[in-house]
C-alpha cells in the first residue's frame, strides 16, 4: 500500500491446503487480515460506503502476523477459521509480551458462497444467506509501560442477499481488563441495506451503526447515520460513489457531518 509510507506493507502469506484441493483443512501463516469482522474482512475496495462503519473501525483492527487454520467443508457451505497472532497489528514482527491474540470465526452460508462484497451483484433467481459468530482474545498486559489491557470480543453477523437487495447486520460485546483502572464493557453494531434500483448499475445503500465505549455509562454513544449513492461500470473494480454521514457523540453533544465523493478503478 504505497500511499502509506509508514507501513506499505499489507498481505504476504502462504496458503498449504492439507486436503489437495478440497479446501477442507488449510494452513495459513504469514501477516494478512485475522477471522474477525465481516466488514473488515471485505476489502476496502468492496464496500457499499467510502470507508467501513465507525463499530468496525473500532472493534475489527484488520491485519497482524500469525498462524490460522481453516477450511470450507460441505462444498464451502460451512467456512471455520482459528487462528493466532502476534496482537500488535501489521508489520510489527515481534511479540512484546509473552502473550498471543487468539481468534476464531465460523460461517454457515446454507445456499452457497456468499462472498465478502458489498451489495448484491451475485444472486438472482435463488437467495444467498450467511450467519457467522466470532470470538477474540488479546491480553496486551505488560506489553508497555501504560495501563495495558487485556481484551475479550464475541461478535457476529447476518447477511442476506436477493434480487438486487442486500441486508447486513453485525454487532459486537467487549469486556474490557486493564491493569490499573477499573474493568468495563463496550458493544458496537452496525445495520446496513442496499438496493440496485438499476440492476448491476446503480444502487442506494442505507446505514446505521453505534459505538457505546462503557455500557455501565449512559449517554456517551457515537452513533452514525448515512446513505450512499453507487454508480457502477463494472461491479466494484470500476465505480463512482457518493455518500453523507453524521457522527454523533452523544457525550460532547457534537455532530459532524460528512459529504465523500470517490471514483475507483482497480485493475
Amino acid at each position: 500500500n504505497w500511499p502509506d509510507t509508514a507501513n506499505p506493507l499489507e498481505d504476504v502469506a502462504i496458503n498449504y491446503d492439507l486436503t489437495k484441493g478440497k479446501k477442507t483443512f488449510q494452513l495459513k501463516f504469514g501477516q494478512y487480515k485475522v477471522p474477525f469482522g465481516r466488514q473488515e474482512l471485505t476489502s476496502s475496495g468492496s464496500q457499499q460506503f467510502v470507508d467501513r462503519a465507525l463499530a468496525s473501525n473500532e472493534f475489527a483492527r484488520g491485519r497482524d502476523i500469525g498462524l490460522q487454520l481453516w477450511g470450507q467443508p460441505a462444498g464451502g457451505k460451512l467456512d471455520w477459521r482459528v487462528g493466532i497472532f502476534n496482537g500488535n497489528g501489521r508489520t510489527v514482527s515481534r511479540n512484546d509480551n509473552d502473550k498471543y491474540q487468539v481468534n476464531a470465526r465460523v460461517t454457515w452460508q446454507p445456499f452457497g458462497d456468499v462472498k465478502y462484497s458489498e451489495g448484491d451483484f451475485e444472486s438472482s433467481a435463488k437467495p444467498l444467506f450467511a450467519i457467522a459468530g466470532q470470538y477474540e482474545s488479546n491480553d496486551r498486559s505488560g506489553a508497555t509501560a501504560g495501563d495495558d489491557i487485556d481484551r475479550e470480543i464475541v461478535g457476529g453477523d447476518l447477511v442476506f442477499k436477493f434480487k438486487g437487495f442486500s441486508a447486513y447486520a453485525e454487532f459486537y460485546d467487549a469486556t474490557s481488563k486493564p491493569e490499573i483502572a477499573a474493568d468495563f464493557d463496550s458493544s458496537g453494531s452496525i445495520i446496513q441495506l442496499g438496493y440496485f434500483v438499476v440492476p448491476q448499475k446503480f444502487e442506494v445503500a442505507l446505514r446505521l451503526a453505534e459505538i457505546d465505549p462503557n455500557t455501565a455509562r449512559s449517554n456517551n454513544e457515537r452513533e452514525e447515520r448515512g446513505i450512499a449513492l453507487g454508480y457502477f461500470f463494472n461491479k466494484h473494480p470500476h465505480k463512482v460513489q457518493l455518500d453523507f454521514r453524521e457522527i454523533e457523540n452523544k457525550a460532547t453533544k457534537i455532530t459532524d457531518k460528512e459529504l465523500r465523493l470517490q471514483y475507483q478503478l482497480i485493475f
